[in-house]
């Protein structure tokens, strides 16, 4: 019989009980570092190995989210689907690390809508035709297969996150799911600065797996088995193609940077020079520059091997004979110092050099033959150029474009390439406001005579500095184009064929390249026939492996429905933010990495801040939209004119109040949901349809990513306004 009273549980009870919720939290803290964590290293380590995701990187993402939201919708993970997770992640990282091997890194692209540079394989003309009937179907067979290997590869990681989700309350759990990710992203960023290796990375996350698979010694022992394969020289060192001398192959050291794998060759020295005379840089398995010594004493010596170097010295000296004897000279694109080298040996008092990766910059320091970067002559600026045009206060004589082509784009969350911005008709406007009187601007790229990029570079130049540049032909490293632009454009050389009245003749056709276009290497305001038959295929199979797993009336109710067009939208949001901010600070991987650290803060913050204070979330839709509205029409790059400190304040609160107030509404949503697991997945399903309407960009310009948020959140304030309708009946 009850006495009425409330039976207290004891001491022992109690400290059991927060026992487990301590362990609990701890392990959903290391499930969600494991989910972004990975989800970075795989973008990351399959873009570099199978160059296709270097220019498809969205997907991957878009392959995570599914895998993830999927694992965490399924909620506890089924045994057999944990226990298989070590060959899950063998198959997918020892496919990634053996590509070139399998002959995977450079697979042709169906189509000619997307410029991709890279080494590609020679086939004989037979095999030629064969693969031109074969090579789509085979394309559209493996890149979505190996989306795919993806998505199996993160359902038990979502699985774990969704598991340890249910047994905390929503926000608390969530906030927790929040500063996982959130330590994931910093351990990563913290590997990238560090320019460690893959095996590096995957070691890390296998080790902070450990507590999940620790009374399995069997996947240990695969993990471990892993990572010792991914660590060996044979294996980091693999590429699908090979540079010889001789007969024999160079020999090569492989480096990791923020942005790239760099693979360093070395030329033998010829016989009686002390040194070598040049060495090969690829990044990503692709050619990307070379080190040259064009010092006066090797090439008096004019030997026979010296052939790369006597090339190189006719295109490094050609912007000198436009502009003879520059005062303060601007290289953007400096990277190991050819460039650099080139001004001192024609005089300029000082050489400002900017090179966005660092990696390139110690390896000039280190190996070559001129040094010119330890020169007093010479600073030296680690930065994206844009950011730089919008710093400076210099004027320069002379401002050379350097091959800047950077085979990667700077985000995940965006389909633009790392470069997209430099060639613009707004960057090429501020790099006119930086020539002294009578200046000159020379740019190089390897585009070839009859590309759409020369045509779209001649026009936009003609666009910004109001006529057209004088253009010549070189073929230099194959494809070669200068254009000249300033002072110097009215002198003539006569030993490369000037074809600017040819490109002239194209304006009909040309596309001119812009802050809200920039997209240099796409033909035509289209979404590629890759990317549209990729994105089908891989949604086809997504929502075959949903409905087999989940019933899709299960999680179509209105609360799911608006949490689905939240992750939408926010997706289509962080993306915009992104990429915009990074025309005020750059485009370089620290920027990259603090936005989006940042956005996970602000719902952190949101989140908290609806633990502790009832916030109306209708006040939170109106502020939203209000932001939303006003970023139509006030861009991020409107507040490069303010001072330093201001303009950085000023954009970071303008980016991060929609995400805050994003944040706010996800919250008090997923305050009430019955399954943490099942409502965070859902989000993450959205951010799926988020990330893949993001190629909309190469449609209608970045412009369109704020119309398309707007309308997501509208969507998911009317799935609200539903589910508040059948909760009154």
């Amino acid at each position: 019989m009850s006495s009425g009273r409330r039976v207290l549980p004891s001491p022992e009870a109690r400290s059991n009980r927060a026992g487990s919720s301590a362990r609990n939290i701890l392990m959903l803290f290391l499930a969600s570092f494991l989910a972004l964590y990975f989800e970075l290293v795989v973008i990351r380590y399959l873009s570099t190995e199978i160059r296709i995701f270097a220019y498809l990187k969205n997907l991957a993402l878009v392959a995570s989210f599914f895998g993830i939201g999927l694992g965490m919708i399924l909620g506890d993970s089924p045994k057999t689907l944990k226990r298989l997770f070590p060959l899950f992640a063998a198959l997918l990282f020892l496919l990634v690390a053996f590509a070139p091997v399998l002959h995977l890194t450079h697979l042709p692209v169906p189509g000619q809508q997307y410029e991709i540079f890279g080494h590609t394989p020679t086939l004989s003309p037979g095999w030629a035709a064969i693969w031109f009937f074969l090579g789509p179907w085979v394309f559209f067979a493996i890149v979505p297969a190996i989306l795919y290997v993806v998505v199996i590869f993160f359902l038990p990681i979502g699985g774990l996150v969704g598991q340890r989700l249910a047994l905390l309350e929503p926000l608390p759990g969530y906030g927790w799911n929040l500063a996982g990710s959130l330590a994931g992203i910093l351990a990563f960023t913290a590997l990238s600065f560090s320019s460690a290796p893959p095996a590096v990375w995957i070691f890390l996350g296998m080790a902070v797996a450990i507590p999940f698979f620790f009374r399995e010694r069997w996947a240990l022992a695969v993990l471990a088995l892993l990572v010792c394969v991914l660590a060996l020289p044979s294996v980091r060192n693999l590429r699908d193609h090979n540079y010889d001398s001789g007969g024999h192959s160079l020999p090569q050291q492989t480096l990791w940077s923020p942005y790239y794998r760099i693979t360093f060759l070395e030329v033998p020295p010829p016989p009686g020079w002390p040194r070598p005379p040049a060495y090969l840089v690829d990044v990503n398995h692709d050619y990307h520059q070379k080190i040259l010594d064009l010092s006066p004493e090797f090439m008096a010596r004019d030997l026979p091997s010296a052939e790369l170097n006597r090339e190189g010295l006719a295109a490094y000296t050609l912007p000198y004979r436009f502009a003879p004897h520059p005062g303060r000279v601007l290289m953007v694109g400096a990277g190991t110092g050819n460039d650099v080298a080139a001004a001192l040996r024609h005089g300029a008092t000082h050489v400002d050099a900017v090179e966005i990766d660092p990696s390139l910059v110690r390896l000039g320091r280190k190996y070559h033959p001129e040094h010119p970067y330890d020169s007093p002559r010479v600073s030296v600026f680690v930065n994206d150029a844009r950011a730089f045009f919008k710093r400076t206060q210099q004027k320069y004589d002379l401002i050379v474009f350097g091959f800047l082509d950077s085979h990667t784009m700077f985000s995940s969350l965006s389909v633009l390439r790392l470069d997209d911005y430099v060639y613009t008709m707004e960057s090429f406007g501020e790099a006119k406001s930086l020539l002294a009187p009578n200046g000159t601007a020379v740019l190089a790229f390897d585009s070839g005579r009859t590309s759409f990029i020369t045509d779209r570079i001649f026009f936009t130049l003609t666009r910004a500095f109001g006529n057209a540049p004088t253009a010549y032909y070189t073929g230099y490293d194959g494809a070669g184009v200068v254009f000249v632009e300033g002072n110097g454009s009215e002198s003539k050389v006569g030993d490369y064929p000037e074809i600017s009245d040819e490109l002239k003749s194209h304006q009909a056709t040309a596309i001119v390249s812009t802050d809200h276009w920039p997209f240099l290497y796409l033909q035509s305001r289209t979404i590629p026939i890759p990317v549209i038959g990729v994105v089908i295929l891989f949604l086809t199979f997504s929502l075959g492996l949903l409905r087999r797993r989940v019933p899709i009336q299960n999680i179509a109710s209105p609360q799911n429905l608006h949490l689905f067009w939240l992750g939408a939208g926010f997706m289509l949001l962080e993306t915009k933010a992104v990429t915009e901010l990074s025309l005020l600070f750059g485009s370089t991987w620290i920027v990259n990495a603090v936005v989006i650290t940042a956005f996970l803060v602000m719902g952190l913050l949101a989140n908290t801040l609806m633990i502790f204070r009832q916030v109306s979330i209708r006040l939170s839709y109106i502020l939203l939209f209000a932001l939303l509205g006003l970023d139509l029409f006030l861009t991020y790059s409107g507040f490069a004119a303010l001072p330093g400190g201001i303009r950085v304040v000023t954009a970071a609160v303008f980016a991060a109040l929609p995400i805050f107030f994003s944040g706010l509404i996800f919250s008090r949503a997923f305050r009430d949901v019955a399954q943490p697991g099942e409502a965070l997945g859902v989000n993450l399903m959205g951010a799926v349809i988020g990330g893949t309407l993001e190629n909309s960009v190469m449609l209608g310009g970045t412009p369109v990513l704020g119309v398309l948020a707007i309308l997501l959140y509208f969507l998911s304030a009317l799935s609200l306004r539903r589910r508040r309708s059948v909760a009154t009946v």
